[in-house]
This record gives C-alpha cells, structure tokens and sequence, in this order.
C-alpha cells in the first residue's frame, strides 16, 4: 500500500511542474522546419509567457527562447505574442475563441529568421474548450 501510496505523490508532483503548452505552430520555409510553442502562464494571472522557437535545417536543430506578451484583438478573432525578437500571430476565425482540435493559420517574424515574415504555419491551442 505504501508503494502506491508512494507512486501516486511521485507521478502528480512531477506534472505538477510541466509546462503546457497554449499554442503550437509548425511550418517549413526555404528547407527549414519551424516549430513555435508558447507555454501557458504560470501563476494564472500572470502577463509573460515563455515562446520557444525552433529551427530545424540540415539535420541541425537549434531553440530559441523568449519571453513574450500576449495582445488579442477583439472582433478579428486573432492573437498575437509580441516580444523583442519574435512576432507570433495567430487567426482563429471564425471561431471567436480557439477550440480544441481544430488547426488555425499562423505567421511568424523573427530576428532568427533575419526578420522574414513567414505565413501558413499551422497552428493548435491543445488545451482549449
């Protein structure tokens, strides 16, 4: 009985403390694959959120992070994640919120991209209503 007893405080102190994720985008350009998580606010109220962009060319993959802010956009169905070097913005309509299981069009700007603004990358929120 302790062993359970013990498993159990084991697995939920371990996903107690991972990171997930509010939108996920992925897209190819010029040879790369691109990949842009944005991780859910920890506390809830919290106004920053961790973004990691990833570029994968050559069989080279290499992660990039920031810290961005979140802006939506009443009425256009559209949220953007701003920070010093990335823009990530994301169209849901015609929802007028995101939903599970459904893929929305993204673009993405970056200073690692040598500020190219990139569209038609695909995008999830995985933990939507």
């Amino acid at each position: 009985m302790k062993t359970v007893f013990l498993m159990a405080i084991m697995m939920f102190s371990v996903s107690a403390f991972s990171a997930w994720n509010e939108v996920e985008c992925t897209g190819q350009v010029d040879g790369k694959s691109l990949s842009v998580e944005v991780e859910q606010a920890f506390p809830n109220g919290s106004y920053f959120k961790q973004a990691h962009l990833t570029v994968e060319e050559n069989g080279a993959q290499t992660t990039h992070d920031f810290t961005v802010n979140t802006r939506t956009t009443p009425g256009f169905s559209r949220v953007t994640y701003l920070s010093g070097g990335l823009r990530l913005e994301v169209d849901f309509w015609p929802d007028q919120r995101p939903r599970w299981g459904w893929t929305y069009r993204g673009s993405v700007q970056s200073s690692i991209l040598g500020n190219q603004y990139i569209q038609g990358l695909n995008c999830r929120f995985p933990n939507a209503f």
